[in-house]
């Protein structure tokens, strides 16, 4: 089995096709017809975001979201609530066929006085066996554009990570599959029947991806765990557990398969960037490797970070705004890219750094396409992102390289660098 399977398009002959044959052909948007980029933002504030979302059974499946608070102001005259916004959502199986499952509508008032956030949840049918996609979008009254999700998530089998969630001892739920704390969890499945677990820790510092105008092959990846023990899952749950050790925790019932759930177990302040060791580490993208030597070089990393960002920007107040812009972007890398290592080490986390948020984002089964400048227009750039066959996650995707893209990548480096 291999880790880090790549495949190749000749990208040379994509760029050049016309926009009706990109809308005719496109796997990405015709499956799912639907533009994602409002959820690489960044900001809670502009998209729906996911809580939890797991199989109850092998039918139905739960799903639970947050929608941005404030969004329909109450009647001038009653101060009430009555406008609603209306939450649509369908659910998309791959099968032998791409087909709707199931779909729905929601009306949800805003009747949020001091929260930011207002939570929903609701289930839906989703028939073991296949892999979906759950599509939904939040409309408001007087607002222009959609809130929009679409989360992939598995049924073909019981121990694929859908069917489990990690919990806290205070009984909360962690939301997805990672945590910057060394605190104790224990995995939750609806699933009741009794298992043993053999766990595996990967703790492992990847490399971080090299230019996209220079090819690039993962090797792969060495599957002998860093340290295992074992833990058994009774009724549903197991014992609490403290993942102290950063890396990867792989839970496996079958020695033989390479499948069941993983928690990350992400460096404190994650996904933020708070380590100056790491704030020197992301540099990478944007030096020299004679700088990024050089930086190196200092014994204490908060000396050489701040010592590249004063040279580089000439001012002490740009210097200071490159910063914020820079690790904030760093940031939701991590928050939206996280997979098998931190989501700044990824290729979507390096593109989305040095290019900043794509016009739009079109996602399939296998694909993910950024498109950056203006969606009818051919000479638009584009970025084709190719899942990775990945026992660990679901959210490892490798990007088709060219040397069509060295000359716009040294002009948005350039653009940091001042």
């Amino acid at each position: 089995m291999h880790f880090f399977k790549k495949n190749h398009f000749a990208l040379s002959l994509l760029f050049a096709l016309t926009v009706i044959l990109f809308a005719g052909c496109n796997p990405a948007l015709n499956i799912t017809g639907l533009d994602i980029s409002s959820l690489y933002s960044g900001n809670k504030e502009n998209a729906i975001q996911l809580n939890q979302l797991y199989n109850l059974n092998d039918s139905v499946t739960t799903i639970s979201i947050q929608l941005p608070s404030g969004l329909i102001q109450p009647d001038p005259g009653t101060k009430k609530y009555t406008k609603k916004g209306t939450l649509k959502y369908e659910v998309i199986g791959e099968g032998n066929r791409v087909g709707l499952i199931d779909s729905a509508t929601f009306y949800i008032a805003d009747t949020a006085d001091n929260q930011n956030y207002i939570s929903h949840n609701w289930t839906f049918k989703a028939y073991s066996g296949m892999d979906y996609f759950v599509k939904a979008s939040y409309s408001v009254p007087g607002i222009l554009d959609d809130f929009v999700l679409l989360e992939y998530f598995s049924k073909k089998n019981h121990l694929c990570q859908s069917w489990y969630r990690f919990q806290l001892e205070t009984g909360e739920f962690i939301s997805g599959n990672s945590t910057a704390f060394s605190q104790p969890v224990r995995l939750v499945t609806t699933d009741t029947a009794r298992m043993k677990f053999l766990v595996k820790l990967y703790s492992r510092n990847f490399q971080t991806p090299i230019p996209p105008f220079v090819d690039q092959y993962r090797a792969p990846f060495n599957y002998k765990p860093d340290s295992t023990f074992y833990i058994d899952l009774t009724q549903g749950k197991t014992a609490y557990f403290v993942p102290e050790a950063l890396g990867f925790y792989f839970f496996q019932v079958d020695t033989a398969k390479m499948i069941g759930p993983s928690l990350f177990r992400m460096n404190f302040g994650f996904p933020k960037v708070t380590m100056h060791s790491l704030m020197r580490e992301s540099l990478c993208y944007i030096t020299s490797n004679k700088e990024f030597e050089q930086l190196n070089s200092y014994l204490i990393p908060k000396i050489a970070v701040d010592s590249f960002w004063v040279v580089n920007a000439g001012r002490p107040d740009l210097a200071t705004e490159l910063i914020r812009k820079y690790y904030k972007r760093v940031e939701t890398a991590n928050l939206l890219y996280t997979s098998f290592t931190d989501g700044w080490k990824t290729d979507r986390g390096m593109i989305y750094i040095i290019m900043g948020k794509p016009n739009k984002v079109f996602r399939s089964f296998q694909q993910e396409i950024w498109i950056y400048g203006e969606y009818e227009d051919p000479r638009a750039l584009k970025f084709y992102f190719n899942k990775a066959q990945n026992p660990f996650t679901n959210n490892d995707y490798v990007l088709s390289r060219n040397s069509f893209y060295k000359a716009i990548w040294y002009q948005n480096v350039q653009l940091w660098r001042r």
